[in-house]
């Protein structure tokens, strides 16, 4: 066995014997690739590298080589490379994905290593998950978006890149590393049922003008991914975030606090299993907005009232569900956050997952986030990715649900 597999499985069995394709594709992104693959493997997967030309102009394939203990496709022979990887692997991951090795896999065209062996996947029914990293115009690219809705459409795993500095850049390695774990790890909330609370609300005061916050929305489409990954029926009520949903899942689309609330007591006349709300509801609205735009002329004071309370009558509606809240504040310290936490699941919660939105990495729109878990048992410090973090609450829920039966 290749010295370089020595690191498997060295910090979790999640992956164990799964084999994982990497794909390498020509973005400076590809730099991450030795380290993605040796995180793959430090959970137990056997990864196996494909680069297009434009990627090993980047980084080379002896370098991938030595990264997974793995010979590295570079071409397609008489041996049938991409056939036979495709019926090898458990998932493929072609991380980074080009705009260009993008819109050739929507549009079925196979004339690199990268696209045959998904085209051949797809035929096959196995997993793919791209991850796109770009420049933040192509990104944006109407076509392109076109195109990653075909890939969604045909079942493909789009795990959106960070948005930063006008580039669509590639996800932290443990956030991609979650991912797949989530697509690949243990089905066990087969025919559950979870409820998901996520994003802002807004409250308006004239036609145009609005109240609302900074919410994208990650944290709760976080949770709801990982658990339908985990074979869980989920639905996820959403405000008015810029995150795009998962597709296998039921999406209600809301907007004020008020509706958000309606949504979340209407999809409780059905039975849940685990409910998680990670929304970040207007905690007021106007108490009159104005029929009319108002005019900055116009001296205007607004009296602001308590808007509704999504979670207010949980324990009446689902008296069996495992149920999750959040609880943001602003500058404290963390024995000020634990006692926020506290007081919250004091209204009958089962856990509460409070943060500081003032630290860095942990607020609103990040990819990381640094929070405290509370449960009746105790409480557990934690900074990791947002992905890692929710499945961190379904295990927690799903023990709770496991110790109640």
């Amino acid at each position: 066995m290749h010295p370089s597999n020595d690191i498997r499985g060295t910090k979790g069995t999640e992956l164990a014997e799964r084999k994982i394709a990497l794909c390498i594709t020509g973005s400076v992104a590809a730099v991450k690739c030795p380290e993605l693959a040796r995180e793959l493997m430090r959970r137990g997967a056997d990864v196996r590298v494909v680069m297009t030309p434009r990627a090993t102009q980047l980084i080379t394939p002896q370098l991938m080589h030595w990264a997974t203990g793995n010979e590295v496709i570079t071409e397609l022979t008489g041996k049938l490379e991409h056939v036979e990887l495709a019926q090898w692997t458990d998932l493929i991951l072609t991380a980074p994905t080009t705009a260009n090795t993008l819109s050739k896999v929507a549009c079925a065209i196979d004339d690199t290593p990268v696209t045959s062996v998904v085209s051949v996947a797809l035929g096959l029914g196995k997993p793919v998950v791209v991850v796109p990293a770009m420049h933040g115009s192509m990104y944006q690219h109407k076509l392109l978006q076109e195109n990653l809705a075909r890939l969604r459409s045909a079942g493909v795993h789009v795990l959106e890149p960070r948005l930063e500095e006008g580039r669509a850049k590639l996800p932290e390695v443990q956030e991609i590393v979650s991912f797949v774990i989530g697509l690949l790890g243990p089905r066990d909330m087969q025919g559950m049922r979870a409820l998901v609370t996520a994003g802002p609300t807004i409250e308006l005061i004239d036609p145009i003008k609005l109240i609302t916050n900074r919410s994208s929305g990650k944290m709760g489409i976080a949770v709801a991914r990982a658990a339908a990954a985990r074979g869980a029926e989920v639905t996820l009520i959403y405000g008015p975030g810029n995150e795009t949903p998962p597709a296998n899942i039921k999406l209600v689309r809301v907007q004020t606090t008020a509706e958000m609330h309606d949504a979340f007591e209407r999809e409780l006349g059905s039975r849940h299993d685990i409910i998680v709300s990670a929304a970040a509801a207007q905690d007021f609205a106007v108490e009159r907005p104005a029929e009319r735009k108002l005019k900055h002329s116009e001296p205007v004071t607004l009296k602001l009232v308590s808007a509704p309370r999504v979670l207010d009558g949980v324990r009446k509606l689902a008296p069996d569900a495992f149920v999750v809240g959040f609880k943001a504040e602003y500058d404290v310290s963390d024995e000020k956050l634990l006692e926020a936490a506290k007081d919250k699941l004091a209204e009958g919660l089962d856990m509460v997952v409070a943060n500081d939105v003032a630290r860095s990495g942990a607020g609103f729109g990040t990819d990381t986030n640094e929070v405290v878990i509370v449960t009746p048992s105790g409480s557990k410090p934690m900074r990791a990715t947002k992905a890692e973090i929710a499945r961190v609450i379904l295990d927690a829920a799903l023990a709770g649900l496991r110790g109640r039966r």
